[in-house]
């Protein structure tokens, strides 16, 4: 029985997939291309990773090599192209993602999960600072998204910029309100009252 190769679905795959369906190219270029692109800003980048990734897809049918060569001392370089299997996959896998919310888990949303350990001050200085460098991040992003759209590139191409610049800004307006609601008293509870909450919790699924 012949085993059909599974791809390597995870982000680079999908960044080199995606560069190789617009024309062939060897990895040092991938990754070249995905930084100017500022792809980096949404997937991890780094040249082993890259030459990895490569070879998983390589294996797997998904990537064919074309051509290898060398410039002067230059290490040598392969370039490789989307096979046609790579293309019908990429198309598959492109409209899952885009079409079906995937489920995450944020390291952030796990931290709120349990930041009643946390003493309610601290827990307010620590929401706050947060704040002051998610809007450091956020005026870079800004900044660096409007310089590339004002250097030509079409609107297309700068969309996950766009997406993160929005995500950031939701999570800023939200933790502020998050900060005013705990500083009013209405979110936080006090140490008895976390008891007393989770003795009638206790009680009501003891008794179902």
């Amino acid at each position: 029985m012949t085993t059909v190769p599974r791809l390597p679905r995870s982000p680079l795959a999908l960044a080199i997939m995606n560069l190789l369906l617009e024309r062939p190219m060897h990895p040092y270029e991938m990754k070249t291309t995905m930084k100017q692109r500022g792809h980096d800003e949404v997937i991890k980048l780094k040249g082993a990773s890259i030459y990895d990734t490569v070879e998983r897809l390589e294996r797997g049918g998904f990537i064919e090599s074309q051509e290898t060569s060398r410039e002067g001392r230059r290490p040598e370089r392969t370039v490789y192209a989307l096979s046609e299997t790579g293309r019908d996959e990429l198309q598959t896998w492109m409209r899952e993602i885009v079409s079906e919310p995937a489920r995450e888990f944020p390291v952030f949303a796990a931290a709120l999960a349990f930041i009643a350990g946390l003493d309610k001050a601290e827990a307010i200085e620590l929401l706050q600072r947060r704040i002051l460098m998610q809007e450091a991040q956020l005026a870079a992003a800004t900044t660096k998204l409007q310089g590339t759209l004002e250097a030509g590139i079409p609107r297309l191409f700068t969309l996950e910029g766009e997406y993160l610049v929005a995500i950031r800004r939701a999570e800023i307006d939200w933790v502020k309100q998050v900060v005013v609601d705990i500083q009013r008293g209405e979110v936080w509870l006090t140490y008895e009252q976390m008891q007393a909450v989770a003795a009638m919790v206790h009680q009501k699924h003891g008794n179902e």
